[in-house]
């Protein structure tokens, strides 16, 4: 959940578009270039919290989130800035989105994007799924009425900066939402998917899928999606 440091140099007043794209590449915090110029996203709308506390409360949290560009994570009083997507991922997330959404349609259940977020009353993480599918309507937290508790599918695209947390410490937080099923892993960097579900025995059981011919299964949810489908225009193709 560390934040990396752009490769910016402070001292310069202008950027050529190729350094610009450099610095992108190697950041986790989103900036815009306009002529020449280099800013980062949340320096378009200051937010309403400084940055120089370490603790802050959830209400703070809430408070800076609603005023700033940038998404952050919540969890035990810190704030951490999200990392940005590649193409791929984008790529990725709109096939498994529009694919998933098309055979929910005549379900009790639905998708939502990583605008959507989320909390864990069990151990105040907040946080943006890049997909979350939640069955009846979403219930909001008692927190703030933006932010929906209780989903039954997660599914996290994951990239370089963020696969050993988003497998690791964010898995274990997710295991504590009780309605949670399934949690789906995407890798965007290699073809393969590791989906967890819930067994007969309360245990999570892993399945993995690493070929473009086999199909990954939401059980809970009675959804496929075909591998070709999930990397579909990707660099992996």
């Amino acid at each position: 959940m560390e934040i990396k440091i752009p490769a910016k140099d402070d001292s310069k007043k202008s950027y050529t578009i190729e350094e610009y794209i450099e610095m992108e590449r190697a950041s986790d915090v989103k900036h815009e270039y306009y002529q020449s110029e280099i800013r980062e996203l949340s320096e378009v709308k200051e937010p309403a919290v400084s940055y120089n506390k370490k603790h802050y409360t959830i209400e703070e949290y809430l408070e800076m989130e609603r005023a700033s560009d940038v998404k952050h994570e919540y969890y035990q009083g810190e704030i951490f800035a999200m990392a940005g997507a590649s193409e791929d991922h984008n790529f990725i997330f709109s096939n498994v989105f529009v694919r998933a959404g098309a055979q929910l349609l005549n379900k009790p259940c639905r998708p939502f994007g990583s605008d959507m977020r989320m909390y864990i009353p069990e151990n105040t993480l907040f946080t943006y799924p890049d997909i979350s599918i939640y069955c009846s309507k979403p219930v909001t937290s008692d927190k703030d009425a933006d932010t929906a508790i209780q989903p039954t599918i997660i599914i996290e695209i994951l990239s370089k900066s963020t696969r050993d947390y988003d497998r690791g410490t964010k898995f274990k937080l997710y295991r504590e939402i009780p309605t949670l099923k399934e949690y789906v892993l995407i890798d965007s960097e290699n073809i393969g998917v590791e989906a967890w579900h819930i067994n007969t025995d309360k245990n999570w059981e892993l399945k993995e899928y690493k070929t473009l011919q086999d199909t990954v299964q939401l059980r809970t949810v009675e959804v496929s999606l075909s591998m070709q489908d999930i990397y579909r225009d990707t660099s992996l193709v």
